[in-house]
């Protein structure tokens, strides 16, 4: 009878329990980290083809709001060459960067959302 009572009561827990268990949500799969972000040197963006265009494009716009010359293919590859080893946050340090908290955000959510590429 024990052995009875036992064995109804496992199967009563169980049918309890298994809707329970199929409606628990699995757990969401963990996001890839992004490739690029203000943490990443301008070296290593300026390599990928879309983040370099993300780049400019960000820079640009930024040239153009501070009403800054554009400046000559030669002094572009010079600061590349210069700031290379720099990340954007750590080019903000310098007032001339003109990248503020805003900017730096705004850069930020731009280079996180280039996809990382497979031969990378």
């Amino acid at each position: 009878m024990i052995r009875s009572l036992a064995i109804a009561a496992a199967l009563a827990l169980t049918a309890v329990a298994a809707p329970v268990v199929a409606q628990t949500p699995a757990p969401a799969a963990a996001q890839p980290a992004p490739k690029f972000t203000v943490d990443t040197t301008m070296a290593e963006i300026s390599a990928d083809p879309q983040a370099k265009v993300v780049l400019g494009d960000f820079f640009e716009k930024r040239r153009i709001a501070a009403g800054a010359p554009a400046m000559t293919p030669e002094e572009s590859a010079g600061l590349a060459e210069m700031i290379g080893g720099l990340s954007p946050r750590q080019l903000a340090e310098f007032p001339q960067a003109n990248l503020d908290d805003a900017a730096l955000a705004e850069l930020d959510a731009l280079l996180r959302a280039v996809p990382a590429h497979a031969n990378h």
